[in-house]
């Protein structure tokens, strides 16, 4: 999916892409990272409820993860057409998103016990 347009609205984590074609989706931003020098964003699919009902209920959600191109002011989000790229990016987000969850949860802890 190319991104022609991206609008991301801060309060409430959601970013919106545009294909090709002119259909808009609709994404949760899980974290942007850094690795190997460049800079890369995940996100996830919002669905709605009847499109989530049709899912099996065994598949996790599905993660897409673009490279942040651009300066600034001028970012876009690109497909990784590379398998190896790919490959080795999710490993890298992967690991700190799992970091970063183990984080939240010690936090969530040290507060409980307050």
């Amino acid at each position: 999916m190319k991104e022609e347009r991206n609008d991301y609205n801060e309060d409430e984590n959601i970013v919106e892409l545009v294909d090709d074609e002119g259909n808009t989706f609709r994404f949760e931003h899980l974290m942007t990272f850094e690795y190997k020098g460049g800079w890369y964003c995940a996100l996830t699919e919002i669905k709605d409820a009847e499109e989530e009902a049709e899912e099996d209920e065994d598949e996790g959600e599905e993660v897409a993860i673009y490279r942040i191109e651009g300066e600034e002011d001028d970012e876009r989000l690109v497909q990784i057409e590379d398998d190896d790229e790919l490959d080795e990016v999710f490993a890298e987000f992967c690991a700190q998103y799992e970091d970063f969850e183990d984080a939240d949860e010690a936090a969530e802890l040290d507060g409980a016990e307050d």
